[in-house]
């Protein structure tokens, strides 16, 4: 395996040889520096006692409520579905939990069809949203435009749902989705990946940690393929197109929000929207899309 070292002033990561099966390309990310932060990821917390929970017993779509027990910080990362309680939902940002801290986070609900409950407490899903829901946030959409995406790409497989619920989508192409993740494993060390589609690339993905991403990898590689199944040309994604992309990112220009747990929060405008999540000094999470 080769690597290509990413400006310090781009982003904390090398790039390693891109990788492609049935439209989908993927360009694994490894870490330039020894991640200090010590976190969890979702998975694993709720395994602990992280709890997720309606915010209250009517409930609110846009928002849930984290307890965390635990002594670590937890990882919660943007896409990654949670499934149970009144609706299905998405994170909707990047979000670093403290320890033994309870808070409420922004989500997207990825199940129009039901309000009712199905359990007390929300169980993660072994699942994130595909980059085109995922987007539309960054590029100035809400919940009316994740609904939207979800019917019409729910249309477009054929996967019914009474509740109208994502979830539909991936089991039913399920068998599909598996051979995705066959065919493009996470790579020893792999942090991160950008990712190309019929040729175009799509969406960044990086956490800093390779342990926690590797918790998060099958989610992510679900939503990829979910997309790629839709346009399955096998055309490489350019060394050119993944330069021009890096390069256009202006982390000077970065605008800075208040997080929603531990951290600095700063979101992308412009030629590339998304989000980077810092913490004590290191770079935790960056999610780009082309704008």
């Amino acid at each position: 395996m080769t690597t290509h070292t990413v400006p310090k002033q781009s982003l904390p990561f090398e790039l390693g040889d891109a990788r492609s099966f049935a439209g989908l390309t993927i360009v694994p990310l490894f870490p330039v520096a020894q991640p200090q932060v010590e976190y969890l990821g979702l998975d694993e917390a709720a395994s602990r006692g992280l709890s997720v929970t309606e915010v209250d017993e009517a409930g609110s779509v846009g928002s849930l409520h984290v307890q965390n027990p635990l002594d670590e910080l937890v990882l919660l990362y943007e896409g990654e579905e949670l499934a149970g309680a009144k609706q299905n939902r998405i994170v909707t940002w990047t979000t670093l939990v403290p320890a033994k801290a309870t808070l409420p986070i922004r989500v997207d609900c990825v199940e129009r069809g039901r309000w009712a409950y199905r359990s007390r407490r929300f169980e993660p899903a072994p699942r994130a949203a595909y980059p085109e829901v995922r987007a539309a946030k960054h590029r100035g959409g809400g919940q009316a435009e994740v609904w939207a995406s979800v019917a019409a790409k729910s249309a477009r497989l054929q996967a019914h749902s009474p509740t109208e619920a994502q979830e539909a989508m991936y089991v039913d192409r399920g068998a599909s989705l598996d051979q995705y993740l066959h065919a493009l494993p996470r790579l020893h060390g792999q942090s991160g990946a950008i990712v190309g589609i019929a040729g175009e690339l799509v969406c960044l993905d990086y956490v800093d940690r390779a342990d926690v991403f590797a918790g998060l990898y099958a989610k992510l590689l679900r939503g990829y393929a979910l997309d790629a199944i839709e346009r399955p040309v096998e055309k490489p994604l350019r060394k050119t197109a993944v330069r021009r992309f890096l390069a256009s990112v202006d982390r000077g220009n970065a605008r800075l929000v208040q997080a929603g747990g531990a951290g600095t929060d700063a979101r992308f405008d412009g030629p590339v929207a998304g989000q980077e999540l810092s913490a004590f000094g290191e770079v935790v999470a960056v999610t780009l899309y082309p704008s």
